[in-house]
């Protein structure tokens, strides 16, 4: 083992620059004369994927245990067994000797056309940081590093390189910064990785704002800030403003950043703490490093199974459709019931250990009669056909659809939310041949339902859910288990209402946020716009009963009692929402601050307690540029989804913070008189001049700015006395 000053003190200038970037495309620099290694990066927000240098083909890669995507690990709303699922990727890292997994994603879904909303978790921040805690907790927890990616404002695919994101502060920290500060408070990453775009004029991995003040002053982060591949814009400026390596290597601008240094464009201090935490994250990695040769791969895909079933999210379930019966006559068509669509395309694409096709489970269980119905997105007149005549006569039909690479992938952004157009055709035609069709959803995000959500009795978001989802869709189909799935993100209606449908993806150089904080059920339910299924929304096989909300506010927490009372095993997620009765700043409607998972039996009853979020009656406030909390009331909501609020319970909220400008004599008369701060005296010199609400004198004076309605006293028939004290009452506030 190194330590990390000694070698530090003795490399040269221009091996510590060497340490700035990395060796080769997937590894860091090392100096083994000081027993310094190379340790391996690679990509893994849902399992490791690792090139095979040993291939003759490009892109690929050594085949690892794939979990449900990012999304669908949102949708369990269960942080323990996504911890679990960091823990034994972990493991696999040490099989295949890497160090740090570059993983989990947190940006924001402010529109559900961006191409790599299924990387990442949702469009709630505290979900989203909540459940990223828990993946990196359970990485670093088996002594293998992850990359916290992408920092930050990077919410579409489009121009990605090249795009302004223009964000204002009470956005950026509010809702695109939240799930970063989480994770990071909470988890501690080993690195963070810096995003392509620009934010608000400044390349993000140049960024002083996010870098330095945010990141290192704001929160205290120690770990490691390194660039996504290619990222790199101006070397001298990144690595002054907090980059410490740029990726990938070998390091080309190494040369330069050396004669930047020689003409005192970059301090030797700069060099070394940048040098330093390159040392220490190398350090971790060397110190975490186990000696695995033998994987239980039966195991990690149970887990994956596992995850899988509680993403499911019942959409629909009209007249008890599901669960279905065992060994009853069923068509499956699809060619995804065939060869799962279990991922997304781009750097998240992996080479499965083993993967469990839906089909051949459904076997299994029932009598089944398949029809390929299309390849990938076309439909042949054919396998039209074949579709049709499989469905007549079966007491039900089981309907894979979804999305391809071509539709969700990384490097595009979707142009609509339609499934394939000869999908579309495809379910119209089977749904009139057999009205008992089950349409099950292979996507990584929204999609729009409209032309048939209101022509089946059941649909079922199965996402992109890993290697094992054909078993895990079988065991929810058939009842084996009740689904538990809550969505991660809203279902709008039509592409139209989502908020940032005029300003997506924006122009050329400069993408605006202009829906500010009202992001997906933050705009929907504070607009009071109709969904096809709000955020949190998945049905279950049982039914969940609330009651006994209490609120403890000295120790930050809400508890309830659920009880099931249905006839089988289920889960339920109970959602805390917190709603501000009243609000100086525009606020949402209400906000996700709290959440968990319990199991119940039959019959059975558990009271839970909800731990709140650390800002959960706070929002950022522009003026004071901190977060802060505006006394009032609050309603807090126990639901089971955004829209199906179960308890409510109101609390007087106290707080100091000067939430609300306090008015100066620029405002006017009536903003002196609504607020606590100035209403006496304005009500002490209103009765001075015997005025009264109502007065038509009022009506004149309360719109003027009080400078303006000083003026309008001063030549009014007052007595000196009366005039003196109207100017001491009022300079009270200068």
């Amino acid at each position: 083992m190194f330590d990390v000053k000694d070698v530090l003190a003795k490399l040269s200038i221009q091996e510590k620059i060497s340490l700035l970037c990395g060796d080769q495309t997937w590894q860091l620099t090392g100096f083994e004369k000081h027993n310094v290694p190379s340790i391996i990066l690679t990509d893994g927000p849902h399992g490791v994927r690792l090139e095979d240098k040993s291939a003759t083909t490009p892109f690929t890669f050594l085949p690892a245990t794939v979990y449900p995507a990012e999304a669908a690990m949102a949708a369990t709303f269960n942080t323990d067994l996504i911890h679990q699922v960091g823990q034994s990727i972990a493991k696999e890292c040490h099989f295949y000797n890497v160090s740090v997994l570059l993983g989990p994603g947190v940006n924001g879904k402010r529109s559900p056309l961006a191409g790599r909303n299924f990387e990442y978790y949702s469009e709630d921040p505290y979900l989203s940081g909540h459940i990223a805690a828990a993946f990196i907790n359970g990485v670093q927890s088996e002594g293998v590093g992850t990359s916290l990616k992408h920092f930050a404002g990077n919410e579409q695919e489009t121009r990605r390189f090249l795009i302004n994101s223009v964000i204002s502060q009470r956005a950026l920290h509010e809702i695109y910064l939240r799930p970063f500060e989480i994770a990071v408070k909470q988890a501690n990453p080993w690195t963070l990785m810096g995003a392509y775009n620009a934010v608000n004029g400044s390349p993000a991995c140049q960024n002083s704002y996010l870098l330095q003040d945010v990141l290192r002053e704001q929160w205290q982060y120690e770990g490691a800030v390194m660039s996504d591949w290619g990222a790199t814009r101006d070397k001298l400026e990144a690595h002054n403003n907090g980059l410490d390596f740029e990726m990938p290597g070998p390091g080309k601008q190494n040369e330069f950043l050396f004669e930047q240094f020689k003409l005192g464009n970059i301090s030797q201090q700069t060099i070394d703490t940048r040098a330093l935490n390159v040392l220490n994250l190398i350090k971790k990695a060397t110190e975490g490093k186990q000696q695995i040769t033998k994987i239980n791969w039966q195991q990690h895909n149970k887990l994956s199974e596992q995850v899988a079933k509680e993403s499911i999210v019942l959409l629909k379930n009209d007249n008890h459709c599901l669960p279905l019966s065992k060994n009853i006559n069923v068509a499956v068509i699809g060619q995804f019931a065939k060869d799962s669509r279990f991922q997304g395309g781009g750097s998240s694409s992996m080479t499965a250990k083993m993967v469990t096709h839906a089909l051949p489970e459904l076997e299994k269980v029932a009598n089944i009669t398949f029809a390929q119905g299309y390849i990938e997105e076309n439909v042949t007149t054919t396998q039209l056909a074949e579709a049709v005549a499989a469905c007549k006569n079966k007491d039900a039909v089981i309907l894979f659809v979804g999305t391809t690479d071509a539709i969700e992938t990384e490097g595009f952004d979707r142009t609509d939310l339609l499934l394939p157009k000869d999908h579309l055709k495809l379910i119209d035609a089977v749904l009139e041949a057999n009205s008992n069709t089950i349409i099950v959803l292979n996507c990584g995000s929204v999609v729009d339902l409209q032309s048939f959500v209101n022509k089946t009795p059941a649909i079922v978001m199965n996402w992109f859910n890993g290697q094992a989802s054909g078993s895990a869709i079988t065991d929810m189909l058939f009842g084996k288990i009740s689904p538990s799935g809550k969505l991660s993100e809203s279902f709008p209606i039509c592409l139209e209402h989502n908020p940032s449908f005029d300003c997506f993806p924006g122009g050329k150089n400069d993408v605006e946020y202009k829906e500010e904080t009202l992001v997906g059920y933050r705009y929907y339910d504070t607009k009071k716009l109709p969904v096809q299924f709000p955020f949190g929304h998945g049905l279950s096989y049982s039914n969940f009963e609330y009651s006994d909300l209490e609120i403890d506010i000295t120790q930050n927490s809400v508890t309830v009692t659920v009880k099931n009372t249905g006839q089988i095993q289920a889960k339920e997620t109970i959602q805390i929402y917190i709603h501000p009765i009243k609000s100086y700043l525009l606020r949402p409607e209400q906000e996700l601050k709290g959440f968990v998972k319990t199991d119940l039996a039959p019959n059975e009853s558990k009271t839970v307690t909800i731990v709140l979020c650390d800002r959960a009656f706070e929002h950022y406030v522009p003026h004071l540029n901190r977060y802060a909390c505006e006394a009032g009331l609050y309603e807090i909501r126990a639901s089971s989804s955004s829209r199906d609020i179960r308890l409510t319970q109101t609390v007087n909220i106290q707080s100091n913070d000067p939430v609300k400008i306090k008015p100066t004599q620029k405002d006017t008369v009536f903003e002196w008189f609504e607020d606590e701060r100035t209403f006496a005296d304005i009500d002490e010199l209103l009765k001075l001049l015997e005025i009264q609400p109502g007065h038509f004198f009022w009506g004149i004076l309360k719109s003027l700015p009080i400078e303006h309605a000083m003026q309008m006293i001063n030549n009014m028939t007052l007595s000196d006395e009366i005039r003196a004290k109207c100017k001491e009452i009022i300079s009270r506030h200068d």
